[in-house]
């Protein structure tokens, strides 16, 4: 408890380190976010969490940590809550307001963890949705640009979740070997791809070697022609740094448009338009599946039904379990189970369909 008490105290006045007068609540979101970071949490993980405490903290106003009892955090997760909330976001809610109160527990400020008395509801596990190998190839043969086309094989075949693919890196593929390496939810894994992959990936990539393995898709810069004032004027971005130019190119008392454009024209081969190129992000990972499943008729599409497909194909083809634990890159090998559930109802459909006796009604 000692460490825990000491990051708490980090940077404040000596005046300021009794555990009755701290009140600088979002501050000690920010100790709490470098508690997370040093406890082994992702950014995106710390981020979500600090976003929930400084809710928190805005809605608890000037109450003391101390006073905060189970029934306020009863009241504040039904402020933030709406008609169109799920269980699931009502449990993360939960989860991270008990994490926030764990530390200030450790840290000593607070006497007990309020968020430990309120129960969220009861968690239902439902079978995840999942393609058909059928539906699959449609899916891949509806991607039309080189990028959607690798995007689509390189996560059915190696399984990654979005913000791996959104991580992922060009140096760290083995084309030789086919394999990658993938990291999320701070542990790092091998996954493999087939030969599909591999020439969907080389043709997007082409003379790439390093950088973000998938880019953003923005649109190629053409700067403007405008006329400000008695001058025509040439106007671009210049990258990297983001620097606008402008260029004189005459009078328009002088010179009609046809001349100034095709003078700007001229220029613009000059220059370098070339815009900053960025790793795919994952919203836009998003909607390139969604706009893919609108055009083979499956409404909300997203990559996690991939990811899920990925692993109940292996399974019905004969795959190990533990494999596709390795695979997936779950830390349990009980989240990998759920999909042996789906395959039974297949075998359970198959049994049905086939056995003379199955429906009672046929000898």
């Amino acid at each position: 408890m000692g460490r825990h008490r000491l990051l708490l105290d980090q940077g404040l006045p000596k005046c300021h380190t009794s555990r009755r007068k701290i009140e600088n609540k979002l501050e000690m979101v920010e100790r709490y976010n470098t508690w997370l970071e040093r406890q082994g949490y992702t950014p995106d993980t710390r981020k979500l969490y600090c976003s929930v405490a400084r809710e928190a903290c805005r809605y608890f106003g000037r109450k003391p940590f101390r006073s905060v009892a189970p029934l306020d955090i009863s009241d504040f997760l039904q402020h933030v809550s709406t008609l169109r909330w799920t269980a699931d976001r009502y449990r993360f809610y939960l989860t991270a307001l008990r994490s926030f109160f764990e530390f200030l527990y450790l840290g000593g400020v607070i006497d007990s963890i309020p968020p430990r008395f309120v129960r969220g509801p009861l968690q239902t596990h439902r079978l995840p949705r999942v393609l058909t190998q059928n539906q699959v190839q449609k899916l891949i043969e509806a991607a039309t640009t080189p990028r959607d086309r690798a995007l689509v094989e390189f996560m059915y075949a190696t399984g990654c979740r979005v913000g791996e693919a959104h991580q992922a890196r060009v140096e760290d593929i083995d084309f030789r070997h086919r394999k990658t390496i993938v990291g999320s939810k701070g542990r790092d894994r091998t996954v493999y791809f087939g030969q599909p992959a591999a020439y969907a990936l080389k043709f997007y990539l082409g003379s790439r070697r390093a950088g973000p393995l998938f880019l953003d898709d923005v649109p190629t810069q053409r700067g403007f022609l405008v006329r400000s004032g008695r001058v025509w004027q040439a106007r671009w971005r210049e990258y990297p740094g983001r620097i606008n130019r402008t260029k004189y190119l005459g009078n328009p008392a002088k010179m009609p448009y046809r001349v100034a454009n095709a003078k700007f024209l001229r220029l613009m081969k000059k220059v370098n338009l070339n815009r900053e190129r960025h790793a795919i992000s994952r919203w836009a990972i998003q909607q390139v599946f969604r706009n893919l499943g609108e055009r083979i008729g499956i409404k909300t599409l997203c990559p996690r039904i991939l990811r899920h497909s990925f692993a109940t194909h292996l399974l019905e083809n004969g795959a190990n379990i533990r494999v596709i634990q390795a695979l997936m890159g779950h830390a349990r090998v009980d989240t990998t189970q759920i999909y042996a559930s789906l395959v039974n109802v297949d075998v359970a459909l198959a049994f049905r369909n086939s056995h003379p006796r199955a429906l009672g009604g046929r000898i």
